[in-house]
C-alpha cells in the first residue's frame, strides 16, 4: 500500500510539473515589461544562470519572457529599466532547463549594461545602431554579441567567456581575469588588461591608438596592413613578439619600439611574466 502511495504522489508531481506548472518549478512561465520613454537611458539586465537570448523588436518596451525555475522582474527606476532574474536553489543543477528572452525596442540608441553570472547570452544588435554605451561583466558565464557599434565600450570578463564579432566602437576597455576574450572584425582602438587570461584581437581597421598590459597571461593582436602605429613595448620578465615589419625600429634587452604605416596611432604595451604578439 505504501508503495501504491509513493508511486502516486511521484505521478502527481509529475503531471503538475508537465502539465499545470507553478513558478518554482520547471516549465513555468513568467512575464514582465516596462516602457522605454525618451528619459530612459540605461537598460541594465542582470541574469545569474540560465540561458539568455537578447533581441530587438519593434516595441517601445522592455519585455522579457521566463520559461523554467525561478522568476524575472522588470522595472523601471529613474532614467534605467531594469532586467533582474532570480533561480531557487536546487541540487540539480545539471537540469537547466531555464530560457529568458529579453526583447527590446529596435530604435533604443542608449546604454546597454550586462551583468552575467554563469549565464550564457547572446545579443545581436543592428549594424546600424549606435549605442552610446555598452558595458559587460562575465563571471563564469559565457557571452556573444555580434554587430555591435557603440561610442563607449567596457568588458570584463573574470573566470568566463566573451566573443565579440562585428564590433565597432569609438573607445573600449577590455579587462580579462582569468578568463577569455575574442573579437573578430573589430574596428576600433583599444586599453586591453589581461591578467593570466587569453585575450585574442582579429583587428579589421584600426580607428585609434592602443593600450596593452598583460600580467601572467597572453595575448595576441592582429592588426590590417593598413594599420599605422609608432609601437612602444616593455617586457620586464614577459615576451613581446611583433611579426609586422616595423621602421625605426629599436630593440634592446627588454624594450622594442617601431613604426608601422605613418605612426598615427601610439601602441603601448607591458608585459609582466604573459606573453603578447603582434602580427
Amino acid at each position: 500500500m505504501k508503495r501504491f502511495a509513493i508511486v502516486l504522489v511521484i505521478v502527481a508531481l509529475a503531471y503538475f510539473i508537465i502539465f499545470k506548472p507553478i513558478p518554482l518549478l520547471p516549465f513555468s512561465k513568467q512575464q514582465a515589461s516596462a516602457p522605454v520613454t525618451e528619459q530612459v537611458d540605461q537598460i541594465k539586465l542582470e541574469v545569474g544562470s540560465m540561458h539568455t537570448e537578447v533581441k530587438l523588436s519593434d516595441d517601445d518596451q522592455v519585455h522579457a519572457e521566463l520559461k523554467g525555475r525561478g522568476s524575472v522582474n522588470v522595472v523601471r527606476s529613474g532614467n534605467t529599466v531594469h532586467v533582474e532574474t532570480r533561480r531557487p536553489f536546487t541540487l540539480f543543477n545539471w537540469w537547466n532547463r531555464t530560457r529568458l528572452t529579453v526583447s527590446i525596442p529596435r530604435d533604443y540608441e542608449r546604454a546597454l549594461d550586462f551583468t552575467i553570472g554563469s549565464a550564457d547570452l547572446n545579443f545581436t544588435a543592428e549594424p546600424e545602431t549606435t549605442y552610446t554605451a555598452l558595458t559587460a561583466d562575465v563571471a563564469s558565464g559565457s557571452m556573444t554579441a555580434k554587430n555591435v557599434t557603440a561610442e563607449k565600450t567596457t568588458i570584463t570578463v573574470r573566470s568566463g567567456n566573451a566573443r565579440l564579432n562585428h564590433w565597432k566602437t569609438s573607445s573600449a576597455d577590455l579587462v580579462v581575469r582569468s578568463g577569455n576574450l575574442k573579437a573578430t572584425d573589430y574596428h576600433g582602438g583599444f586599453n586591453a588588461q589581461v591578467n593570466s587570461g587569453n585575450l585574442t584581437m582579429d583587428v579589421a581597421k584600426l580607428t585609434g591608438s592602443v593600450k596593452t598590459t598583460v600580467r601572467s597571461g597572453r595575448a595576441s593582436i592582429h592588426l590590417p596592413r593598413d594599420a599605422s602605429f609608432r609601437l612602444k613595448g616593455n617586457a620586464n620578465s614577459g615576451l613581446i613578439q611583433c611579426t609586422l615589419p616595423l621602421k625605426e625600429k629599436g630593440k634592446g634587452e627588454n624594450t622594442i619600439e617601431g613604426v608601422h604605416g605613418s605612426g598615427t596611432y601610439t601602441f603601448d604595451a607591458t608585459v609582466n611574466s604573459g606573453l603578447l604578439h603582434i602580427d
